[in-house]
C-alpha cells in the first residue's frame, strides 16, 4: 500500500461554551515523531494525544494543533475591588513617604495579582472530555489519512512509470549482453590462440579451463535474474494492503547492488550505458519512496 507521509486534516465542533478545532499536519521523517500545540486548558492532555495518534501511523513528523474559541460569557472576568483598593492605599502611602508627585496608574494596578478574577471556563471533565476529544481527533485523523492515501496514489503512478522504464532497460541489457559476451569471448580466444601458437593437448585443456573461469566472471545471468525478481517483488509489495515504504526502500537498495555488480562485470560500452540509465531510473524511484510511510 502506498501511503504518503505528507498530509493535512482538520475537524471542528461547536458547543454551548464555544468552538474547538483541531489540525493534523505531517511531513517526511525517518522515525515517528509527534509534537502538540495545545491551549492552556488542555495542557494535561498532551500525553493522551500522543498515545492516541501514535497508533495511526508508523513514521513521519506529525504536528497537532488544538484551539478553543470561547463564547464571550466564558471569557468574562470580575474586578476584586477590595484588593484593588488595598493596593491603591499601599501605593498612596508609599508615594507620600517618598514625597512622590506622580499619579498612581490604574493600568499598573490592574496588572497586579488578585485584582482581576477570571471565571472558571466550562470545559467538560472526565469521560465527557475524553469522548469529545476522541471524536474530534478521530474525525481529523480520518481526513488526514484520506489525504495521505490520495498523495500515495500519485506517488504510485510516478513510481510505476519509472519501474516500467527500468524493466525495459533490464530487458535491453539482457539482449545486448548476450551478444557482447559471445563477441568478447571469441575475441579473447583468438588473441590467446594467436599469441601461443599451436598448443599440445594438455595445454589445450588448461586453456579451456581458464577460458571457462574468465567467461564465468563475465556472466551476469544471476544478476539479471535477481533484478527481475526484485522488480516483481517490488510490485507485489506495493500492491499489498500492508504499508510498505520501508520494504520498498530495502528492495531499491538490493536492485542498486545488483546493478553495481553488473556494471563491474561487463566491459561493453553499450551495456554499461544502459546500466547507467537503469540506475538513473532507480534513483528516481528512490526519491519517490522517501515520501512513503
Amino acid at each position: 500500500m502506498y501511503v504518503s507521509m505528507t498530509g493535512f486534516g482538520s475537524m471542528r465542533m461547536e458547543r454551548e461554551w464555544g468552538t474547538i478545532s483541531i489540525e493534523l499536519s505531517s511531513v517526511n521523517h525517518r522515525y515517528q515523531e509527534i509534537s502538540a500545540r495545545l491551549p492552556r486548558e488542555l495542557a494535561s492532555w498532551e500525553h493522551w494525544f500522543h498515545q492516541t495518534l501514535r497508533r495511526r501511523f508508523r513514521r513521519g513528523k506529525v504536528q497537532i494543533r488544538v484551539e478553543i474559541a470561547w463564547v464571550s460569557s466564558a471569557l468574562a472576568v470580575s474586578l476584586n475591588k477590595e484588593v484593588l483598593a488595598a493596593y491603591y492605599r499601599e501605593m498612596s502611602d508609599i508615594s507620600s513617604e517618598l514625597k512622590g508627585t506622580g499619579e498612581i496608574s490604574l493600568d499598573a494596578l490592574l496588572g497586579l495579582p488578585g485584582v482581576i478574577d477570571a471565571q472558571e471556563r466550562p470545559w467538560p471533565s472526565g469521560d465527557d472530555a475524553e469522548d469529545l476529544l476522541g471524536a474530534l481527533l478521530e474525525g481529523c485523523a480520518d481526513n488526514w489519512q484520506e489525504m495521505r492515501l490520495t498523495e500515495g496514489g500519485h506517488l504510485k503512478s510516478a513510481i510505476e512509470e519509472h519501474l516500467s522504464n527500468m524493466e525495459r532497460l533490464i530487458a535491453d541489457i539482457s539482449g545486448r549482453w548476450e551478444a557482447a559476451r559471445d563477441a568478447a569471448f571469441n575475441a579473447m580466444k583468438e588473441r590467446v590462440a594467436k599469441a601461443l601458437g599451436s598448443l599440445s593437448a594438455p595445454e589445450d585443456y588448461r586453456f579451456a579451463q581458464e577460458a571457462v573461469i574468465i567467461a564465468d566472471r563475465w556472466d551476469v545471468t544471476e544478476e539479471l535474474a535477481r533484478l527481475a525478481s526484485h522488480v516483481a517483488k517490488f510490485r507485489e509489495t506495493g500492491d499489498s494492503r500492508e504499508i510498505s515504504g520501508r520494504k520498498l526502500d530495502f528492495l531499491v537498495q538490493e536492485m542498486n547492488r545488483e546493478l553495481n555488480t553488473l556494471n563491474s562485470k561487463v566491459a561493453d560500452a553499450g551495456v554499461r550505458w544502459l546500466v547507467v540509465e537503469a540506475k538513473t531510473a532507480l534513483e528516481q524511484i528512490r526519491e519517490q519512496i522517501q515520501n512513503l510511510e
